[in-house]
């Protein structure tokens, strides 16, 4: 009867202890970051009174944009631990796959809620890694320049027009100044505005949820259309054009960063652009550049990452 009994605890401690491993195997999920254009660096943004259009009549084609990323970070409020991934690649997203690029990884990770997410937009470094399609020569460019961005956008209107801005007058944007004819214009930048966002959420979730037993996948998503927002914010906003292409300061249809550093931002119509949401060190229409291009970096499509810091 001892024996029956000693055979009959080993047998249950041996179930005990596989149902203990089980539940530890289920217990633990993975995660996938992958990189996404927003639609609009795809597609373009035609003209229209649209809140996701063009308002003042350009239409805007992105031939090129590339971009650097990663340094991705996953950790949970009141826990040690933390899953980083300090790679950076670099990319070419106007060419990117429908579904994105993978950028990061994480395996074996408790299941639930983990409530902090963060990701950079770095510079381009010697360490940073090519993804996807992007040339290496324009890998090459990125990363001897040290750009978080290069871009170059057409932007087209049947009738268009640029009144260069006065930049050696008192008021720059006198409505009198002349005006020339203008149906296309190119935006062709060289963006060294690196930023990492933490943070990042959606209305439904803070952070990322880890199944139990499975795989997760995150998208983070650049929203490029950012350069014509009159607010640095998503709602009661307008996406102009206009007052970035008066910035052609010679009438050679290219808008230079140079030019865009001559430009005050005064010549902002303080009825049409909310400057109060932007950083008070503002004073150029580059600076203005500057910081919509570090408010590109997203979550989940429309999601958002609130705390930015800026890399110097």
């Amino acid at each position: 009867m001892k024996k029956l009994s000693i055979i009959l605890t080993v047998i249950l401690s041996t179930i005990f202890f596989a149902s203990c491993d089980e539940s530890s195997s289920d217990s633990k999920g993975s995660v996938q970051f992958y990189v996404e254009p927003e639609w609009t660096i795809v597609n373009g943004i035609q003209p229209g009174d649209g809140e996701e259009e063009i308002n003042d009549g350009w239409a805007v084609e992105y031939e090129t944009f590339f971009v650097t990323l990663g340094d991705v970070t996953v950790a949970k409020t009141g826990s040690s631990s933390v899953f980083n991934d300090d790679n950076t690649y670099v990319m070419d997203l106007k060419n990117a796959p429908a579904g994105g690029l993978l950028v990061s990884e994480f395996n074996n990770v408790n299941a639930g809620d983990w409530d902090q997410v963060s990701y950079s937009m770095p510079f381009a470094s010697a360490t940073s890694q090519k993804l996807g399609t992007i040339s290496d020569t324009d890998f090459n460019y990125m990363v001897n320049e040290g750009l978080a961005v290069r871009t170059t956008m057409v932007l087209t209107k049947t009738d268009g027009q640029t009144c260069p801005y006065l930049v050696e007058e008192v008021d720059p944007a006198d409505p009198e100044r002349p005006c020339y004819d203008l149906d296309e214009v190119t935006f062709d930048w060289d963006l060294p505005y690196a930023v990492e966002v933490s943070g990042c959420q959606t209305e439904s979730q803070v952070g990322i949820n880890i199944p139990s037993g499975g795989t997760t996948s995150v998208k983070l998503t650049l929203h490029a259309d950012h350069h014509f927002f009159t607010a640095i914010r998503h709602t009661d906003l307008q996406r102009l054009a206009q007052p970035l292409i008066n910035a052609d300061l010679n009438a050679d249809g290219i808008v230079t960063l140079e030019e865009l550093d001559q430009v005050p931002v005064t010549v902002f119509d303080p009825m049409v652009y909310d400057l109060s949401t932007f950083p008070q060190d503002m004073e150029t229409l580059l600076d203005y550049v500057r910081w919509t291009t570090i408010t590109f970096p997203h979550f989940q499509g429309d999601g958002g990452c609130p705390t930015k810091n800026p890399l110097d």
